[in-house]
């Protein structure tokens, strides 16, 4: 789940320790929401869901496009053969998400694993490396507008089928499963290609530049600041909650479709346009924050950037832990030590050895895949 180079393995530039910073608190924030309750005892909603809730998730597919840039081309987009060699490690490293998803889909968890919805968003992302970052950003807000609208319209034309977890048996119904994870599930990607795009256009941005993470920290402010009280007008004042009532406090991808009032919506999970624009805010907020205390204070984020750059490796140590079922009666002390011991390993790991290990086997897997095409040799004419 992290891109990263010999130099960010070993401490660095400060860009990419940023980079690791934030996906770091992603990491943390997804294990907020898997483990303590989202709902205090009086029944209000707790304090570490209105933070993370829906936002770390959506932190984590803003990074992935932000990986795909500093992989492929940084601030230059592919074209031609570059992009091909790309694109065909991304499919394999997609694949083996995929996999290591479904897998995790088997257990028990009580965790809705996004590593099959984030192997299809790397394989469609794939298809954007040649966007420069003007029409990457463009598309985005396209993207955050359109898509929840089509959504919204391809939704109310049938029934709609529960949010699974996918797993193998997933594979038995495949048009079942694509439907699920494009559209209706926990994670639609459909709609979040708005991330991917707005990560793409992070990540071929001058990354070292001052001005770039003054300006991606103000931006992410002025658009999860400005959705939420654009949410607050059109639910109050304009009337939307005494059509559809209050809105849940969580939804699972999508919001009803029995009015288009519900596109107002501003809540973790609903996939609204303002949804999507107050989670990208947020997510590029904490991405510009990062770099900056990268920049300005770099010891204060490096020992997070041990974990942020092995988050696969971690993250599916997480719920294999969550699936054993130890430690579920206090669940305070075990969201501490899972991120403790997250923070911990990562940083010895990074220390003594590097890369994490499914990092390792991802990094190979998209090396044998690119190899396929770096190694094609044209046939000659006449």
């Amino acid at each position: 789940m992290a891109e990263t180079t010999a130099s960010a393995r070993k401490g660095g530039k400060g860009r990419l320790i940023g980079i690791d910073g934030a996906r770091a608190l992603a990491l943390i924030g997804m294990m907020s929401v898997h483990i303590l309750p989202s709902q205090t005892a009086d029944g209000t909603t707790s304090w570490h869901y209105l933070i993370a809730g829906g936002r770390s998730s959506a932190l984590f597919a803003v990074l992935a496009g932000v990986g795909l840039a500093l992989a492929n081309g940084r601030e230059i987009p592919l074209r031609g053969r570059a992009w091909q060699v790309g694109a065909t490690g991304i499919w394999g490293r997609a694949l083996l998400l995929g996999a290591i998803g479904l897998f995790l889909g088997e257990l028990s968890s009580g965790v809705a694993v996004i590593l099959v919805h984030y192997a299809l968003l790397f394989a469609i992302g794939a298809a954007f490396l040649g966007l420069s970052r003007t029409w990457l950003i463009r598309l985005a807000v396209m993207w955050a507008i359109a898509a929840p609208l089509l959504s919204h319209v391809l939704r109310s034309l049938g029934p709609q089928p529960g949010a699974q977890v996918p797993n193998f048996a997933s594979l038995l119904d495949p048009v079942t499963m694509f439907g699920d994870l494009f559209l209706t599930g926990y994670y639609p990607v459909f709609t979040w290609i708005t991330y991917l795009l707005a990560g793409l256009a992070v990540g071929r941005s001058d990354l070292q530049a001052s001005r770039t993470r003054r300006g991606l920290t103000g931006l992410g402010i002025v658009l999860a600041v400005g959705s939420w009280l654009v949410s607050a007008l059109l639910m109050g004042p304009l009337g939307g909650e005494a059509v559809i009532g209050p809105p849940a406090v969580h939804y699972v991808g999508t919001t009803p479709t029995n009015s288009w009032w519900q596109l107002a919506v501003q809540a973790p999970h609903s996939g609204t346009p303002i949804d999507l624009v107050h989670t990208t805010g947020t997510a590029i907020a904490v991405i510009g924050f990062c770099l900056i205390v990268a920049w300005a204070a770099k010891p204060a984020i490096a020992w997070l950037a041990g974990a942020g750059g092995m988050t696969l490796s971690l993250y599916t140590g997480h719920v294999l832990a969550l699936a054993s079922e130890l430690g579920l009666d206090n669940r305070p002390a075990l969201y501490l030590w899972h991120v403790s011991t997250a923070v911990l390993i990562g940083a010895l790991w990074r220390y003594w050895v590097g890369r994490g290990p499914l990092e390792t086997l991802s990094a190979n897997v998209s090396a044998m895949f690119r190899r396929t095409v770096e190694g094609a040799v044209s046939p000659r004419a006449g």
